[in-house]
């Protein structure tokens, strides 16, 4: 323990970063999770809602439901009278935001994972210059006792700074390998809508002119 209080300020501050990246990526993880629907069941469900004219009960199912693609269905829903052109606009606009949203605090991982190895780098350089200036101020009769205590002081900021760099760096793939797969399923959810909602018009226009 005596070695970790030789690492002085730069090691505690290399740690209080590891856990706070900890905990951004618990939050993100655990937000992901509670988001993660099946898009195809959900969708199903929905265009099985609108099929038999119940547009209100569809929105109240996308209200309900939390996460980017039922606030991307909402919209698809409010304008699903506008062109497609337009609509697509709509949607991939909407696809952006939500995805931005979620990526807002896995951008600080990355960072971290290269902030943290510089600061160990400078923990490094800070407990050899110590070490230097203990040997120099006893010399000609130096003890290497508070040499090498700034020494393993030093070590243990640098070991602390890659083994939090590592964990950042594992922790911005997997949110990122998650979120990609999100970006399918709203890829998808856009087709799938897009190819429903020209569907039903062409089936209402069908049966217009039936009638007529």
């Amino acid at each position: 323990m005596s070695v970790l209080w030789e690492g002085g300020v730069l090691f505690w501050l290399t740690v209080a970063l590891t856990l706070a990246a900890v905990g951004i990526f618990v939050d993100r993880l655990l937000r992901l999770r509670k988001i993660a629907i099946d898009p195809q069941d959900f969708l199903q469900g929905v265009f099985n809602v609108l099929d038999k004219g119940q547009t209100d009960e569809a929105l109240a199912i996308c209200d309900e439901t939390p996460g980017p693609l039922p606030a991307l269905m909402t919209e698809a829903l409010a304008h699903r009278e506008s062109e497609e052109g337009r609509l697509r606009e709509i949607l991939a606009a909407t696809a952006h935001a939500e995805l931005a949203r979620l990526e807002r605090r896995t951008m600080v991982l990355s960072l971290l994972a290269q902030l943290l190895p510089l600061i160990g780098l400078i923990g490094t350089f800070v407990g050899g210059y110590a070490a230097l200036a203990a040997i120099d101020a006893q010399a000609p009769l130096a003890q290497t006792g508070a040499a090498i205590r700034a020494v393993a002081g030093a070590l243990a900021t640098t070991i602390a700074g890659l083994v939090g760099a590592a964990f950042c760096y594992a922790a911005h793939h997997v949110l990122v390998q998650k979120t990609d797969a999100l970006t399918l399923d709203m890829d998808m959810a856009v087709a799938l809508t897009l190819d429903y909602l020209a569907r039903s018009e062409r089936e209402a226009g069908d049966a217009d002119a039936a009638h007529a």
